[in-house]
Formats: C-alpha cells, structure tokens, sequence
C-alpha cells in the first residue's frame, strides 16, 4: 500500500464516522443538531429519508476504510470493532427507540470512534516500504 492510500485510509474512516454519527444523532434528535439544522435552514435534512441513505454510506466509506487499514497493518481488530459500533449504530437508529437508541446510537459512536483511532494509530506505525528505482535500461 502506498503512502496515498494510507492517508486515504485514515481520512476516510474519520470522516466516515464523522459523517454517520452526526446523522444519527439528527435522527435520535439530539438538541443541538436539531438547532443547528433550524437555524441554518437545513431542517428538511431531518427526514428519514434523507439520514438513512446518508448513515449507510457513511458508515460503508468508514468499513471501507478499516479494511484497506487492515490491509495496511495486518490487525483486522479495529475492522471488528468498527463492524461492532456500525451494527449498534444501525440498531439504535432503526429498531430501537426512546432511551434504549439513545444509549445504542451513542455505544455504537463511541465504538466507531476508538476503532477510527486505533486504526490510525497502527497506520501510523507501519513502516512505509520505498519503491524501488525503477531499471535503467542499457
């Protein structure tokens, strides 16, 4: 993996999860989002049909992410548990409501969050191989 996905990976994971849990907490309606939507102007983005489509690709950029991380460092520990916080996320979202979302949609950000860091970190402490002069020809 060359340097270019490996700053890929990282940006993308955080911004994956940046991007899927702020739409969760829209959906969940968190006081803040919600003012913030309203004073901007953006509330028609509180529709369901709007934050669904937007968690799930969110959600696959940062999965995404963790598996070419895994591919970079070898650990499919922070895949595990990026693929833990997303199915908790999704539950909180979907099938749940009331404290019990609240509660899941948070674990779920949470676990999204340390795997984004500890994905990170053991990107940042892979040796990156030099490529190799490429043969002059004689």
């Amino acid at each position: 993996m060359n340097v270019t996905a490996r700053h890929v990976s990282r940006f993308a994971g955080g911004a994956g999860v940046i991007g899927a849990t702020c739409a969760a907490l829209c959906c969940a309606g968190a006081p803040i989002i919600v003012s913030i939507l309203a004073a901007t102007g953006l509330s028609f983005l509180r529709n369901d049909a709007i934050l669904l489509p937007v968690i799930g690709v969110a959600l696959l950029v940062a999965l995404g992410a963790f598996w070419l991380g895994r591919r970079q460092h070898g650990s499919a520990a922070p895949l595990v548990l990026g693929l833990v916080g997303a199915g908790t996320l999704v539950i909180g979202v979907v099938f749940t409501h009331g404290v019990l979302s609240k509660l899941l949609i948070g674990g779920g950000a949470v676990l999204l969050l340390l795997a984004t860091i500890w994905n990170a970190r053991m990107i940042q402490s892979c040796p990156v191989p030099l490529r190799a002069a490429p043969a002059s020809e004689p």
